[in-house]
């Protein structure tokens, strides 16, 4: 028997489950049963099926118990009584049964006990034991179907890796508005993917194209590259760095391409955005008060929770918003022109006067130039980035799945319910403390930090 080692991105599902016995035999009666069962509650909900039509079957282990769950991809709506699954991202080891599903027993028993022990993989330990795909044209009687089973398995350990890259500066269009994210003229990512792990990040939406995306890769000869396109350059200007991935990811630590970049950068007179979470920025504080002294530059670290325990849990991997904050304040303090991103806000969990006024203190004792907000207080969610936060809804937040879709359907912009009564309460207190929130006004104040003549003759 064929088989094939594979990676697989998450797949989220919606379905239902029973409770198995010990009997091979017994189970596969009761799967056949459920699956009849399942297949009249779709039709008598009317509940609309992905294109192209596909269904799961995946067999679970919780608590020394036996589970089957038939299922679905995830939809935005469905019936009260369906629970939401989520197979993690991962290596599996694939298998195609081909027959009838009343073979399949035997298909399984001989991957168990002869391919696998056969094969250089470990099944991974974990809830999911393995699971079915089913597609299109599938029958459950039919000798030529085919039924794909998927294990997973223990990942090979691989090194940081590399991606070709071509290109790495793309320039801002001339007619462009010129306030738009922070005025920056070119905007570059030395790396791709990010393994902050929080959970409303927009770049695993599927128009990013990015696979993988908790699996950071580096650009390949990125320094040899930016350096060549640097030189061609006619024009100077600042270059935003992180808007895609976090420049200063923990590779950063050893493989120091973003260390390298702001060395060219420096040397050939230009300015840096950059945009992090991460504490590592500190390391490179010197070479950051060399470049602001000879182009406009700024930096922004994201903050969303005024408290540690909420930011633990919302951004797990990435610093606490205490230890973020003292980095505004050391960034400042070395004459630097920094402030917040304040984004995204998540309806019915950070959306509080608390948190607000609370980070907006916090701020102003950090000494942040400012505190900006894209796009009112909310966060947007499309495809496959809402099912991994409705996934995690659903095991920190029960119920609240429901209050996201009753409210924003598939809105991709979610703004909370109190974004204008949050709003007039940030201005008001950015006001007080004399923190810029507009972006005309912050664009306006670092970029005038250094006088016209300097930066004519760098032009």
């Amino acid at each position: 028997m064929k088989s094939e080692y594979v990676h697989q991105d998450d797949i989220f599902l919606v379905g239902k489950r029973i409770l198995l016995t010990t009997s091979l035999q017994e189970n596969h009666l009761l799967i056949k049963n459920f699956w009849k069962q399942f297949n009249a509650k779709l039709k008598s909900v009317h509940m609309p099926l992905a294109q192209p039509w596909i269904k799961y079957g995946i067999m679970l282990r919780e608590d020394t118990k036996l589970y089957y769950f038939c299922g679905v991809p995830s939809l935005n709506c469905y019936p009260l009584d369906f629970e939401l699954l989520h197979i993690p991202r991962g290596a599996f080891l694939h298998f195609t049964h081909h027959g009838s599903m009343d073979q399949l027993p035997e298909t399984i028993t001989t991957i168990w006990k002869q391919e696998l022990p056969a094969s250089p993989y470990q099944p991974l330990t974990s809830t999911i034991c393995y699971y079915e795909v089913y597609e299109e044209g599938f029958m459950f009687q039919s000798p030529t179907s085919t039924i794909q089973l998927y294990i997973p398995i223990q990942e090979e350990v691989t090194p940081f890796s590399y991606l070709p890259a071509k290109t790495l500066l793309a320039s801002q269009p001339r007619n462009s508005n010129a306030n738009t994210w922070f005025g920056m003229d070119f905007n570059m990512n030395l790396y791709k993917g990010c393994c902050h792990g929080c959970v409303y990040c927009d770049s695993r939406s599927k128009c990013y194209q990015v696979a993988d995306f908790d699996i950071v890769k580096g650009k390949q000869n990125a320094l040899a590259i930016l350096e060549m396109e640097l030189r061609k350059k006619r024009k100077k200007g600042t270059i935003g760095i992180g808007a895609m991935s976090d420049t200063y990811n923990p590779f950063e630590k050893t493989q120091c391409l973003t260390k390298g970049a702001l060395a060219l950068i420096e040397r050939y007179g230009y300015g840096v955005g950059i945009d992090t979470k991460s504490t590592l920025i500190l390391r490179d504080i010197d070479i950051l008060k060399r470049i602001a002294k000879q182009y406009p530059s700024i930096f922004k670290i994201t903050i969303t929770c005024a408290q540690d325990s909420l930011s633990k849990q919302i951004e797990p991997f990435a610093p606490v918003s205490s230890k973020r904050f003292e980095t505004v304040k050391a960034l400042r303090e070395a004459g630097l022109f920094t402030g917040i991103l304040l984004m995204p806000i998540l309806p019915f969990i950070n959306d509080t006067e608390e948190n607000i006024l609370t980070i907006v203190q916090k701020a102003h004792e950090a000494h942040a130039n400012f505190i900006f907000v894209y796009g009112g207080f909310g966060l947007s969610l499309r495809d496959n980035q809402r099912d991994y936060y409705y996934h995690w809804l659903d095991q920190h937040y029960p119920g609240l799945r429901f209050t996201y879709e009753e409210h924003y359907h598939k809105c991709y912009s979610c703004n909370s319910p109190h974004s204008r009564h949050l709003y007039k309460l940030f201005v008001k207190e950015c006001r007080k403390y004399g923190i810029l929130y507009r972006m005309s006004d912050i664009i306006r104040a670092y970029k005038s930090a250094i006088p016209n003549e300097q930066l004519q003759l760098k032009l």
